[in-house]
């Protein structure tokens, strides 16, 4: 695990930051192996891999659940709102924000966990999942990765990735630009769906009544 050094030490406004001086970083949940942190048990979570993640966001609807014992060494690692998960063992790199709508969840292995350092600034979380998933974030998650079957990147690469910190009022307005965002995202993405359901369904029962007119 990389910590993160406290506010005061971080609010250099309009300056590329380390994201380790920002945010905590870790490697999500081993189930496997001497580093194994879970259990089999009774306790009932979601877990995310780095295959759940989708157009960088989580399916909260559609995550498998596993039954550990819980104790410190996996309560450690529940999910929070605003933590950004990304690619630890991939071909592909990914990242997604982690939504108030997720349960009781943990990330596995495959995944390193971002944690902002300060609770108290709720749109550092948002901020840091749209600049990892921009070209330039990405280009530089990209840069850190090491190996060529399957590119892994370690938590100390996460951490050194440069990060343009705004001021916090600047931060207070991506915030709300990342949600307003997102709700047109997802209205659009239902919409596209309906769309997509109405024209099948007539385009199929125009078949089905011409058909009917030549029996």
């Amino acid at each position: 695990m990389v910590g993160p050094p406290g506010r005061e030490e971080r609010m250099l406004n309009g300056t590329m930051v380390q994201l380790g001086a920002i945010a905590s970083v870790t490697q999500g949940m081993s189930r496997s192996g001497r580093g194994a942190g879970a259990r089999a048990g009774s306790w009932e979570v979601q877990l995310v891999t780095v295959g759940d993640l989708q157009d960088d966001r989580i399916p909260v609807d559609q995550l498998q659940r596993i039954a550990i014992e819980q104790r410190w060494r996996t309560e450690k690692h529940l999910l929070r709102p605003g933590d950004v998960l990304v690619t630890a063992r991939s071909s592909a790199m990914k990242a997604a924000l982690v939504p108030p709508s997720l349960g009781a969840a943990m990330a596995d292995a495959s995944l390193h966990v971002v944690r902002a350092s300060s609770p108290e600034d709720p749109d550092l979380g948002p901020y840091l999942w749209w600049y990892l998933t921009s070209t330039p974030g990405r280009a530089q998650l990209e840069a850190r990765m090491t190996g060529t079957a399957i590119p892994s990147l370690s938590v100390a690469a996460l951490a050194e990735i440069k990060v343009p910190m705004p001021a916090v009022a600047t931060l207070y307005l991506f915030g709300q630009l990342i949600e307003e965002s997102e709700r047109a995202y997802t209205a659009g993405v239902e919409a596209a769906r309906l769309r997509r359901a109405l024209f099948r369904d007539l385009s199929i029962q125009r078949q089905i009544d011409r058909a009917g007119s030549r029996e």
